[in-house]
């Protein structure tokens, strides 16, 4: 069976790259362009089995690319990702026909998995995204205005609910055991969350006579109520969304979950887990304030003792300048040189994290994948 087909199409040629890293290996061929004018073109002489593009974009813009696309390919699988999309965008990428919607900087094994779920999927049926990017009035305006038959599923903090569209109305909302009115109410409430719709699926039965424009104002009234509520000290939502924010694995938990290791051995293990996952990171280290290194994952021959000498020395200048220059405490730190890229992050009081990239990294992916790491050595420690 031949490979599957891929197209990136990213303004930025080092996105490009970094998606191509990432999916080759995995038994993808994958093609990149510059612009979105260029993408059009070469669709048009050639099939791909997936397009990912990004929003914003100069001239032809991700939205002008899905629109050309589906203008002779209907059926053709978009996704759209982006880190500065607005809303309304994202709406009218819905709208067009986009399969789903990522936000950048995405990380290897999430990009891994989107792609696959989309070609084992084998149809554009479904959308998938989250509430952060489309929200869940605008997912519900679109579907009735659109008179679409659907079925969303809504799924946060381990909480998970379901709204039924037909003729331009919703008609049944499931949250728990319960069903109605109140249960989209409460779902309308969130403002993160990930979301699958589904077309075509059919209502199991009929639990909501409201419209849906009624729906929305009654759901409005009801924040503003709360949001009132709050700033009158009655902060009951407030008290909520903490608790259901404490209930989410901190970096912390993460580690007390590990199984009685030594701390060495805690962090080799973390930095090789970073290693795995990772297509932009070659060398990975944790190293003390005075420049002692804790633990290493380096590219063999490297000398840890000028490793661990030159972060001190970084370190320093980088904590006197942030603040002589009015820039607050030191978070982290990048230094780019002709063959790759130097991170440093603060890892807690202790220790900083520094990762060595490779020549075209992409560095929005750098950046999340090192603080995440970071996090859990900040707990480590």
């Amino acid at each position: 069976m031949p490979p599957k087909r891929i197209l990136v199409v990213d303004d930025e040629p080092n996105t490009v790259k970094s998606c191509a890293r990432i999916l080759e290996p995995e038994g993808f061929e994958v093609q990149g362009v510059t612009s979105g004018a260029e993408a059009i073109e070469l669709c048009r002489r050639r099939d791909f089995d997936l397009i990912l593009t990004d929003l914003k974009m100069p001239g032809v813009n991700g939205l002008g690319v899905l629109t050309a696309l589906k203008e002779y390919n209907s059926d053709a699988a978009v996704v759209i990702f982006t880190a500065y999309g607005t809303k309304e965008s994202a709406v009218e990428a819905l709208r067009l026909g986009a399969c789903e919607f990522l936000e950048k900087p995405l990380s290897a094994k999430t990009l891994i998995a989107t792609v696959r779920h989309i070609l084992e999927r084998g149809d554009s049926a479904m959308v998938r995204g989250n509430l952060r990017i489309l929200s869940l009035p605008s997912i519900i305006q679109i579907n009735c205005t659109e008179h679409n038959q659907a079925r969303l599923r809504l799924k946060h903090q381990g909480q998970e609910g379901s709204i039924f569209f037909k003729d331009g109305n919703v008609v049944h909302s499931v949250f728990g055991s319960q069903v109605g009115e109140e249960t989209v109410y409460e779902l309308l409430t969130w403002k993160a969350g990930d979301f699958e719709l589904e077309m075509g699926v059919p209502p199991p039965e009929q639990t909501i006579n409201a419209s849906w424009p009624g729906l929305l104002l009654e759901g409005m009234r009801r924040l503003d109520e709360t949001q009132a509520k709050t700033r009158n000290g009655l902060a009951e939502s407030e008290q909520v969304g903490r608790e259901a924010l404490l209930a989410q694995p901190t970096p912390e938990q993460e580690v007390l979950e590990m199984t009685e290791k030594k701390r060495s051995e805690v962090l080799a293990d973390i930095l090789s887990d970073l290693l795995a996952a990772s297509t932009d990171m070659e060398g990975a280290v944790v190293v003390s304030h005075d420049g002692l290194v804790i633990a290493s994952n380096m590219p063999r021959g490297t000398d840890e003792a000028r490793v661990g000498a030159t972060t001190a020395a970084l370190l320093g200048l980088s904590k006197r300048s942030t603040p002589t220059l009015g820039r607050g405490n030191f978070i982290q730190s990048l230094v780019q040189g002709e063959n790759g890229n130097i991170v440093i992050i603060s890892a807690g009081e202790q220790a900083v994290f520094v990762g060595l990239t490779v020549k075209d990294a992409n560095l929005g992916m750098v950046f999340l994948e090192a603080r995440d790491t970071a996090a859990t050595i900040a707990a480590a420690l």
